[in-house]
């Protein structure tokens, strides 16, 4: 957004224009501040003379341009906007950039400063103006308008800006994306996704379009269609954060994985398809798989700071902590960035060594006295030693500094009610709850509830957050000590058992929490730390994963049970009940009985939100009927699992659950073994 390109183009006239202002005086400074902006890449320079030059003629437009240019390059948003506001003001003669040119200039300005209904007003003088003296940038002038304006929750102004641009041009890729952004947001989710397929129709390559098919394809619950669209986008948009695309990637993580290794085994695969399935592998807590691709990498291209990060992290998640402070350490080595010693403070806070990361922390702090995690960790190191008194002193000093931080208030309002300051406490806890909105890993709000007494809205956040993050380890602790402290100690050291399963190992940790008091001398616990204290972490094996072999092919056999009438009776799972289907060919839809809808929907196995409303449906007899639409998360028939599935639920309590056409034709090729009644399934992932 910040060029140099942008300003190359308006003023490559510069040099063969003369200018009212320069015959009356010397432009000299100006002209080699060009020289020094454009062709030396010399900030610095140009800065000085564009001042001198401003110094002896203020009016100079070309010169208060670039200086506002140079300003608001480096974050320098008040002397920007001075600059260009005052070359707007006093305008006149004939200097080399359009007036409407400063106006656009004004409107980033403003954008970046998150001032959008200052941005969109500076875009539409932007437009007006352009239209007479630069009608090529009319079009990208109202797309910064469009954008201000929906920023500013202006949605309808906004939209009828998208729809002007089409009307200007009909293949504007932006503008289609602009109004599916509407449409996503409006929750018309099959309208958006047709402006990105249209979008898609006139530019493939642009990796925005799906960008927003991903999430919008999330919204619908097209799990399969998600990844497509997030590999898609990060193969497009060098910009692609990995973390970000890893994110929707491990919608159907097995599916994802596939796909991220066929892409890594073709010829001219870039790296960065490593760095995202290392993403997704530590995001599904499999950190087995993230340390072997880390060390690939570090034999393939050597030594790097963020290699030995994140393998220090991985380290840690597995509870080998030697490990994990040996690489932070060489991180620490390899940079110069003092941020990695809170990193390395936190391993060494997971292995009990309290003394050590108090030190790390300091050293953190040094680096930047604003933040508040520092004083956090480190009140939470002496408090986990014992000693109280410094811990609050820590998370006073904190809060003083950062306010914006929701685990110095919890910490803080814990040893307060613990003081006995319940008054002072309970306003702790409603700050906490003021801070922390968003069900993540890191929330503390569900602890916050618990010390307001509002139990059952703290189990009810707790499982939001486990919904969100079902493999994290981390979150299974926080229910353990959650139930902990509602004295719920069956619950809580079930919570626990499940953190272990899933690779919970900071025992170190676990010595000195107290949330953990009220459990240590029961004998379930004591057996529990004895059966997992020295147990490995074993790698994650949730679904038979397809490897880099089988991407290109799945097959599966399922021995069938052969019927009167020439059918077949198939075993599959429907969102995990076990059932059977028949094989019916001369069906065209799944269908489901009334019977098996209404036990599906009492014991969980389908909810309300389900239900999709009713369509007529066509019966292998040739009878059409109405039913309700419904959608089935997962079918899975012998080794191939197909997401969301449409059904319809037949309005009889005798009807046989049937899989038609619509689902054989997902399945890929089928062939049928009529002797030995075996269906045989080759499913493969599309490309």
């Amino acid at each position: 957004m910040k060029s140099r390109f942008f300003i190359m183009v308006i003023l490559t006239i510069l040099a063969p224009q003369a200018c009212a202002q320069r015959k009356v005086v010397s432009d000299y400074n100006y002209r080699k501040a060009v020289e020094a902006y454009f062709q030396d890449d010399d900030d610095e320079k140009a800065l000085d003379l564009l001042n001198k030059q401003i110094d002896d003629t203020p009016n100079h437009i070309d010169s208060r341009f670039i200086r506002a240019r140079i300003y608001w390059s480096t974050d320098k948003y008040d002397a920007a906007l001075r600059d260009i506001s005052y070359a707007i003001k006093h305008y006149k003669g004939k200097p080399s950039v359009y007036k409407s040119t400063l106006w656009g200039l004004q409107g980033a300005i403003y954008d970046d400063m998150e001032r959008y209904p200052e941005a969109a007003e500076s875009y539409k003088q932007a437009v007006k103006l352009a239209r007479k003296d630069n009608p090529e940038k009319v079009q990208s002038y109202h797309f910064d308008l469009a954008q201000a304006l929906y920023m500013s929750d202006e949605f309808d102004n906004a939209e009828k800006e998208y729809r002007a641009m089409l009307k200007t041009d009909p293949s504007d890729v932006t503008a289609m994306i602009g109004l599916a952004r509407f449409y996503r947001d409006k929750e018309e989710y099959e309208e958006s996704l047709k402006w990105l397929e249209t979008a898609e129709s006139y530019n493939s390559e642009y990796g925005e379009i799906y960008k927003f098919k991903m999430q919008v394809y999330d919204k619908m619950d097209r799990e399969d269609d998600t990844v497509d669209a997030a590999l898609k986008y990060f193969e497009l948009d060098d910009d692609a954060e990995a973390w970000y695309v890893a994110d929707y990637a491990k919608k159907h993580y097995t599916y994802g994985v596939a796909r991220i290794k066929a892409e890594m085994n073709k010829e001219d695969a870039s790296s960065r398809w490593i760095v995202l399935l290392t993403r997704l592998y530590e995001d599904h807590c499999d950190y087995l798989h993230a340390l072997e691709l880390y060390n690939k990498v570090e034999s393939e291209y050597g030594e790097h700071p963020m290699i030995s990060y994140y393998k220090s992290s991985c380290y840690r998640e597995l509870g080998q902590f030697k490990k994990a402070i040996s690489e932070a350490t060489k991180a620490i080595e390899l940079s110069e960035d003092q941020s990695l010693y809170s990193h390395r403070g936190d391993i060494y806070r997971s292995a009990g060594m309290y003394k050590e990361a108090i030190a790390d922390y300091q050293v953190s702090m040094e680096n930047d006295p604003s933040s508040g995690y520092e004083y956090y960790a480190i009140g939470w190191c002496h408090e986990l030693q014992g000693d109280k008194k410094t811990a609050l002193e820590y998370y006073n000093t904190g809060i003083d500094i950062d306010k914006s931080y929701a685990y110095l208030y919890l910490s803080r309002a814990d040893l307060l009610s613990q003081n006995g300051d319940y008054e002072a406490a309970e306003r702790d806890y409603e700050k906490v709850l003021e801070l922390d909105t968003t069900p993540e890993d890191g929330s503390c709000r569900h602890y916050a509830l618990v010390g307001l007494g509002r139990w059952y809205d703290a189990e009810l956040w707790m499982n939001r957050i486990i919904e969100a993050h079902p493999n994290d380890h981390g979150v299974y602790y926080d229910k353990a000590c959650l139930f902990a402290r509602m004295n719920r100690p069956e619950e809580a050291i079930k919570a626990l058992e499940e953190a272990f399963k899933k690779g919970f190992r900071r025992f170190a940790h676990l010595e000195h929490d107290d949330d953990m008091d009220t459990l240590r001398n029961l004998p379930e616990y004591k057996a529990l730390i004895m059966e997992y204290k020295d147990k490995p972490v074993e790698e994650q094996a949730e679904e038979p994963e397809i490897t880099i072999e089988t991407a290109e092919a799945l097959v599966s056999e399922i021995q069938m049970k052969k019927m009167p009438g020439g059918t077949y009776e198939v075993p599959c799972t429907i969102n995990g009940l076990p059932l059977k289907f028949i094989f019916d060919t001369g069906a065209s839809d799944v269908t489901l009985s009334s019977v098996e809808a209404n036990f599906m929907l009492k014991n969980d196995y389908l909810s309300e939100k389900d239900f999709r409303g009713s369509r007529r449906y066509l019966t292998a007899d040739g009878t059409i009927a109405n039913g309700s639409i419904v959608r089935i998360k997962e079918v899975k028939v012998g080794d191939v699992t197909l997401k969301n599935i449409e059904a319809s639920v037949v309005n009889s309590q005798k009807a046989p659950l049937l899989l038609g056409q619509s689902i054989l034709d997902k399945f890929g090729t089928i062939t049928i073994d009529n002797e030995k009644s075996i269906m045989t399934i080759k499913y493969s992932p599309r490309d």
